[in-house]
């Protein structure tokens, strides 16, 4: 079992394969469950074994929550990411702490590769990217590439949140 993973059953993976419509690939757990049980975000490997190599997953928090999924596609077709990155470049305490989101998702997702994972990696060339990227992948850890992806790390990170979670919420009554 991978690092920081939490239980994923099979009544998981069908619930999840109904949501997504086929069946994923490379999970590990469930970071967070709807209040009915079922999982609203899962844990998935940022590399998985493919034939003869390994192919980037950009995606270690996966929001399968079919509401918060709708939800947040209207917010972003409204322009919520833009929105959302004025309001953190406007307030230098948040710029920070969105900083150090990015940063602490980059270091999640390298913790959960094991040790065959993390050598695959390093002979790929993509050590740094899978050390470094933030959220969604970013290389600028100021913006915002993804609000579902933003939503799904709040999440996951349970009663801490995230900054743009927590803007999120506060903004769009998530």
């Amino acid at each position: 079992m991978h690092q920081g993973s939490l239980r994923y059953s099979e009544a998981d993976q069908q619930y999840v394969t109904a949501c997504i419509g086929r069946t994923p690939q490379g999970v590990v757990g469930v970071a967070a469950r709807r209040p009915t049980g079922e999982p609203s975000v899962i844990i998935n490997l940022p590399l998985l074994p493919h034939i003869e190599t390994w192919q980037p997953f950009p995606t270690l928090y996966w929001l399968v929550d079919p509401d918060l999924n709708k939800r947040i596609s209207d917010i972003e077709r409204k322009g919520g990411v833009r929105e959302t990155e004025q309001a953190i470049a406007s307030d230098t305490a948040l710029e920070v702490a969105h900083r150090a989101d990015n940063v602490f998702y980059a270091m999640a997702r390298w913790a959960v590769l094991n040790e065959k994972e993390k050598q695959a990696a390093q002979a790929l060339g993509m050590q740094d990217t899978l050390e470094h990227a933030g959220i969604g992948g970013v290389a600028n850890h100021n913006t915002i590439k993804c609000l579902h992806a933003q939503y799904a790390f709040h999440l996951a990170r349970r009663e801490k949140g995230t900054t743009v979670g927590k803007l999120m919420q506060q903004r769009f009554g998530l």
